[in-house]
Order: C-alpha cells, then structure tokens, then sequence
C-alpha cells in the first residue's frame, strides 16, 4: 500500500516498533531533500531509500549534572551506552521493516567514515532537523524543543512508505546558555560563527589529557536543557 492509507498505516506500525523500543523522539524525513553525499556506502543514493526515520534516546540528568569544566569517565560511559543502545535499536528497527517485505539501512549513532572531513556515514543532524525533530543551536547540535541537546541520535533509511514531517523552523531565540559554558569559547551569538576549529582543538586536549579517548566534551549540552 502506497497511497495515504497505506502510509499512515505504516506510521502507526513504526510508531509501535519504536515504542517497544523505548525510544524517547522519533520523526521522518523525506531523503530527497537530503543533498549530500551518504559516505562509505558504494554508490547509493539517497533516492533508492526515500525515508528517513530519526530517533533518539534522551541522556540522564544525573550523569550530565556531574559534568563541571569538561568530560568525565563516567559521562564517557553514559555515551557509550546510548551509542550501543541507538545502534542495536537501528538493528531491531531495520529488521522490522524488512519482514514487511521493504529495504533498510541502519547506520552507526557515532561513527567516523571519512577523517579528512569528519563525517560519518550520514549526517544525523540534518536529518533531525528534516524530520521535524528540532533545530541546529548555537551549539552546532540539533536543539529539542522539550529535551533540548540533551539527545543521542540515530538514523534507519527505507523504501517502506511513510508519511514525513515538516521541519520546525525554530531556533534558540535569546538564549545563551551554552556561550557562556563553553570552555573552548566557540560558541557565538549568530550560528554561523561557530568555531568548528576552536571546538575540535578543546576535544582533542580533553581526549588526551583526561584519559578519555574521544572527542567528547558534554558541557554544552548540559546546559541545553530544553523544558527538562
């Protein structure tokens, strides 16, 4: 069925799955508007999958409370955790849509493809953002409405027929929260000003001088708490 009925019948079907996923935020995008490259997946194109499903899992407020001037080993832990958790739920999720008879890739929550250009195999943000499921802040992270940037992302891309969202066309209005947090000093008052360089510069001496491993820092986040 690929008529109204028929994707709104498949929402309602994707909505179940996610919910027994325990998925806290979830939307769909249409991929033809999507406009770059998916990296590192031969030479698909973002029209033999035409949807987009992105889903999140929001973070613990405890953990992000324990945060003061950068990461810590237990948030680096909670990441951790979430990253396997979206991953397993973008198995469990493709597998559905294929036993219905549809394609679908699930990708990583986190992870690097192409180092040069810090990209992995899809751009999770932008998808969000297409899916109606918030706004890129100052922060450069896509902002929830009500959890703010205090959400983890994945995405599942599929031919089964859905109805999409629109986007929300929102932004951070006059908060600055995370300016004034930011221990790198990369975030501006326009968006556009982000200092990506700065930003990856403080990642990377927190990675090393904090025994971390990543590129993480969470500062930021945990000040984007949205209406939590």
């Amino acid at each position: 069925m690929t008529g109204k009925e028929g994707r709104v019948r498949y929402n309602e079907k994707l909505e179940g799955w996610l919910r027994d996923l325990d998925v806290d935020t979830f939307g769909i995008a249409d991929m033809s508007r999507y406009g770059e490259e998916i990296t590192g997946i031969g030479d698909l194109t973002a029209g033999e999958l035409p949807f987009a499903v992105s889903f999140g899992i929001v973070l613990s407020v405890g953990v992000l409370g324990t945060l003061k001037d950068g990461p810590t080993q237990l948030y680096l832990h909670h990441y951790r955790q979430l990253n396997y958790r979206l991953d397993m739920i973008g198995y469990f999720l493709g597998r559905s849509m294929e036993r219905e008879g549809f394609r679908a890739i699930p990708f990583a929550a986190s992870q690097v493809v192409d180092w040069q250009r810090q990209r992995g195999h899809i751009n999770h943000k932008k998808v969000g953002v297409m899916a109606g499921l918030g706004w890129i802040g100052r922060n450069n992270l896509l902002v929830h409405p009500l959890f703010g940037s205090q959400v983890r992302y994945n995405t599942v891309l599929t031919d089964m027929p859905l109805e999409v969202n629109r986007e929300l066309g929102l932004d951070c209005g006059s908060c600055t929260a995370c300016i004034a947090a930011c221990p790198a000093g990369a975030i501006r008052m326009e968006r556009s000003e982000f200092d990506h360089h700065g930003c990856y510069e403080m990642l990377s001496r927190f990675r090393k001088e904090r025994n971390i491993g990543h590129h993480i820092c969470g500062v930021c986040v945990k000040v984007c708490r949205g209406k939590r």
